[in-house]
């Protein structure tokens, strides 16, 4: 009976023991690597495109974390950081998608339609043509789920320097 009881204690301890370990491996595993580069368009950098990184699903799990996100700068570098402001994106698999961040749509749309009048704002209207313009487009292949759709694998060690090239043939 007594090595009956000790046989559960143990075993209980055991359990506990692994249980707490991955606990605390859930907590610094996996975890975010720093992801920073150069995002560019036939060798030119874009400035103000958002580039976010989205893990790829797993099997038994469709959403293993959070994106990252970040904004290239004037020279089209960028930081990634996760949705929750860590920094860094998950060490993962992701798929990598790109829209300008600035580009608003709605201020055409708005000029177009004038003042509710259904009267266009011709000057408004060639305002808003004028900043679309200054903005290339980014290929149809690199939107989500097209065959150039870009993928990066984010090792624990991160990525330092990394480019995302894009081309636009």
């Amino acid at each position: 009976m007594m090595k009956l009881q000790i046989k559960r204690l143990s075993f209980l301890g055991l359990a506990a023991l692994l249980c707490i370990s991955t606990l605390a491996g859930c907590k610094g595993g996996g975890g975010n690597a720093p992801v920073s580069g150069t995002v560019t368009l036939d060798g030119e950098p874009l400035a103000g495109i958002r580039v976010t990184f989205f893990p790829e699903p797993a099997t038994g799990n469709s959403s293993p974390g959070p994106y990252s996100t970040a904004v290239t700068d004037s020279e089209g570098n960028f930081s990634l950081v996760d949705r929750y402001g860590e920094e860094g994106a998950m060490v993962w698999r992701h798929s990598v998608e790109f829209e300008w961040d600035q580009l608003d749509e709605a201020e055409l749309s708005d000029a177009m339609e004038g003042d509710g009048d259904g009267k266009s704002d011709s000057k408004a209207v060639a305002a808003a043509k004028s900043k679309l313009k200054k903005f290339a487009k980014i290929p149809d292949k690199y939107q989500s789920g097209n065959s150039g759709q870009l993928y990066v694998d984010v090792p624990s060690g991160g990525l330092t320097g990394y480019k995302l090239e894009m081309t636009s043939n």
